[in-house]
């Protein structure tokens, strides 16, 4: 009986600087260049950061001295990034734009929805009543509404509820009354329901499950075993939600109501076309599964947009008054918020593409309402703007740095003759993974590990990595050079824990470490059997290397300074999180930017610094 689980949840929001407020002023913590790092941005991104062995307490000064680090090295490469005018390329620009756009909207759900939020005494009252009252009921429901309605008949007609209800399928569900709790149902229900005296029914009502039509059985005061002072909250907070919704479907009806949109029909259909082939030349190739998902990444999107042409990816793909989006805009706007589909028939791409041409309208509506309001200048979205465009500098730069970098056939060969000999072999890991592009399957691995359920059982059902699917996750042995920050992570683990979400280039990765070997003696691998693994490894190492040194130049280059008696003052918690934020009119993102770790490069600029002084 689907109709007792409501989903409210799906509309909760939440500002973190409300959430990690602290007693202490908001002090900088450190300073890069001319960027403040404050108490409050630090214990954000670190409370909703996962970082290694956090949950060990006797490590939490160096681990919060760490993760510093790697902030402070977020915002030199960004103020680098700055300098090399990358917030003038197209895609810092667009990414800037879609990040103010999501953000200004959720400032509009919090001005026009969640500060109108209002529950009187009255109200309190009485949703503690029923808070401490169980209803126990019987029901009849069918889709049809003709069927429930000659049913309602029947019982009107003076026939009893229990001969009318023998007579049904539901009855199988209801050996025992159906127990009702204040906040399990909408509403509108839940007020039908506690007004009923004992042995009356409601009249026909609709749910998205069907017609119903409720009978009380019994209704009884509950035995509580927590103290009014713990009740009265958790009371508040249903109501709050209850009337949040309330207030957000009239906002939006209201708001929508007058609004008029027009879409280029043809160049939906054209999308959609190409989008479905690209689909399915891709399952083909890659030999997916029916029920895998396609994605579109950002190679899908050079190709359908050299398809389009230049001049037809500036035409407007749907107006709107004082406004409009281009089909160009519209198509990176896919690849930024994620496109996918299981299925890659045409009817079945367009109807995902339908929903999201829906959102993206609705999304640019509210924007366009949220900056005439003013809101994009409002102090908490400049931050939060601030906050992921720094960490998307950082990540461009970085990128770009990187794709710079080449290993010549030389170099891996000098590599091979200096660590492969006979009777050598290096350390290796073996680990079980579950590797997804997807965070609410993220969320739904951490709640079912901390549930006990065994991580191959979580791979099997998850991970989207080919060539382990049929292992349950488990890569086998391998050197710990290898798979880039996976194989460096897991050599300093022990085994049995776990570890992640990391971020790697193909979504997350959650492993646990089942076996290590320590180096060993044995016969050299031949040359051409291990160069491409060495020149993996030779790529990460220089690439590594690379980053720490520019990072180490960066620091010299703009300054920075750390105040450790703030530092230590920031208390944490020693929860290794990794949350998600929901936005008011839809969306979701991480809780905050996710970071890789980036520390090394701190011994380095000390060692600079040491050598300047006499």
């Amino acid at each position: 009986m689907k109709i007792f689980f409501t989903a409210l949840s799906t509309l909760f929001f939440f500002h973190f600087s409300q959430v990690f407020s602290q007693d202490f002023n908001d002090k900088p913590v450190a300073k890069v260049g001319n960027t403040i790092i404050s108490s409050s941005e630090f214990l954000e991104r670190y409370e909703l950061t996962p970082v290694f062995r956090k949950e060990i307490k006797s490590m939490t000064e160096s681990i919060k001295l760490e993760f510093l680090y790697s902030l402070i090295a977020e915002k030199l490469w960004a103020l680098e990034a700055n300098d090399l005018h990358f917030d003038t390329t197209n895609v810092i620009k667009f990414i800037t734009d879609r990040l103010t756009k999501m953000f200004v909207r959720d400032a509009l759900y919090q001005r026009e929805i969640k500060d109108n939020v209002r529950i009187s005494d009255k109200e309190l009252i009485k949703g503690y009543n029923r808070y401490n009252t169980e209803l126990e009921v019987n029901y009849l429901v069918d889709a049809k509404k003709e069927v429930i309605d000659k049913l309602y008949s029947l019982l009107k007609a003076g026939v009893p509820f229990d001969s009318v209800l023998s007579l049904r399928p539901e009855k199988s569900e209801q050996i025992n009354p159906q127990k009702i709790v204040f906040g399990q149902m909408d509403e509108s229900i839940e007020d039908s329901l506690y007004s009923l005296k004992l042995g009356d029914y409601t009249y026909p009502i609709y749910t998205p499950d069907g017609w119903y039509i409720f009978r009380l059985k019994n209704k009884s005061v509950k035995v509580l075993s927590s103290s009014e002072e713990d009740i009265a909250p958790n009371v508040k907070k249903t109501l709050e939600a209850r009337r949040e919704l309330k207030i957000y479907r009239e906002y939006y009806d209201n708001f929508f109501k007058d609004k008029q949109v027009t879409a280029n029909a043809y160049l939906l259909r054209s999308l959609t076309d190409k989008i479905s082939r690209i689909f399915s030349e891709k399952k083909t190739t890659i030999n997916l599964n029916d029920s895998d998902k396609v994605n579109l990444d950002v190679k899908d999107v050079i190709i359908i947009e050299k398809e389009f042409g230049p001049d037809s990816l500036q035409i407007p793909l749907f107006v709107f008054k004082n406004g409009s989006e281009s089909l160009k805009y519209f198509i990176e706007a896919l690849s930024f918020d994620g496109f996918s589909s299981k299925k890659t028939d045409l009817k079945s791409i367009a109807s995902v593409l339908d929903t999201k041409v829906r959102a993206e309208m609705e999304h640019e509506l509210l924007s366009n309402e949220g900056f005439k309001k003013g809101f994009d200048k409002l102090p908490q979205v400049q931050r939060e703007v601030e906050m992921w465009k720094t960490n998307y500098m950082a990540q461009a730069l970085q990128s770009k740095f990187l794709d710079s970098l080449k290993i010549s056939d030389n170099e891996v060969y000098d590599y091979y003759k200096k660590f492969y000999y006979d009777e050598y072999y290096p350390a290796q890991v073996n680990i079980v993974e579950v590797l997804t592009d997807n965070l609410d399957t993220v969320k739904k691995v951490f709640e079912d590990l901390k549930n006990g359920d065994d991580i191959r059982k979580l791979a099997r059902l998850y991970t989207q990595r080919k060539w382990t699917k049929d292992k349950d996750g488990e890569f086998g042995y391998f050197p710990v050079f290898m798979y880039g920050d996976i194989g460096k992570i897991a050599a300093t683990m022990n085994v049995g824990e776990i570890y992640g979400p990391l971020k790697v280039p193909e979504g997350y990765s959650v492993f646990k470490l089942i076996g290590k070997k320590e180096p060993e003696t044995k016969l050299a691998q031949p040359f051409e059997k291990v160069k491409d693994e060495l020149r993996k490894e030779l790529e990460y190492q220089k690439g590594h290397k690379a980053i720490m040194d520019f990072t180490a130049k960066l620091a010299k280059k703009f300054g920075i300074s750390v105040d450790g008696s703030v530092l230590k003052d920031v208390q944490v918690t020693n929860l290794n999180a990794f949350g998600f934020r929901y936005l008011g009119f839809g969306g979701r993102t991480t809780a905050v930017p996710i970071m890789m770790p980036n520390v090394d490069w701190i011994d380095m600029y000390l060692e600079t610094v040491q050598e300047q002084i006499p």
